[in-house]
């Protein structure tokens, strides 16, 4: 398999979407790579994304290590993300199969895309390398974020496990 590997760094502005931002990049291209690499716009890196790509290319997903910049979010995420029955994937930093994005129709548009992404993967991995998460801590923001997370997982009767 020749891999071909599109990175493409999530910079949107409300009321745009993080779903709808990414979509437009990636859909109209799927049939020119075999993966896609999407990260946030405050990520940093240091690893190849084609080797991953190679590595792990039977994945429809490959998630990494999120390491947050933040002390307080650390230890923030150390309290509430404590419990692990699944891979933990962010979507401030994965790597997806192209042939697994166009068996669910492309990359989806709207919120909470990673949550969409994971509920479709039947083959998920994390690679054993890290991102690093360049933001500060937002208590309301991350409070928000997971309250809201929690609803959308109800709504489309995801495992919360």
């Amino acid at each position: 398999m020749v891999v071909r590997v599109k990175i493409v760094v999530v910079k949107f502005q409300p009321p745009e979407t993080y779903g709808g931002f990414v979509s437009k990049i990636v859909n109209p291209v799927l049939d020119h790579f075999s993966h896609f690499l999407i990260l946030d716009s405050d990520t940093t890196y240091e690893f190849s994304a084609d080797n991953i790509a190679e590595q792990f290319g039977t994945a429809d997903i490959v998630g990494f290590t999120v390491v947050s910049s933040s002390r307080i979010f650390r230890a923030w995420e150390r309290m509430t993300y404590w419990l692990k029955l699944s891979p933990r994937v962010r979507g401030a930093a994965m790597l997806l199969s192209s042939d697994f994005l166009r068996r669910i129709g492309g990359y989806p548009v709207g919120e909470f895309v990673d949550t969409i992404l994971l509920q479709k993967s039947k083959r998920t991995s994390v690679a054993p390398f890290t991102v690093y998460h360049n933001q500060r801590f937002d208590l309301r923001h991350s409070v928000w974020r997971q309250i809201s997370d929690g609803k959308f997982r109800a709504e489309i009767q995801y495992p919360f496990w």
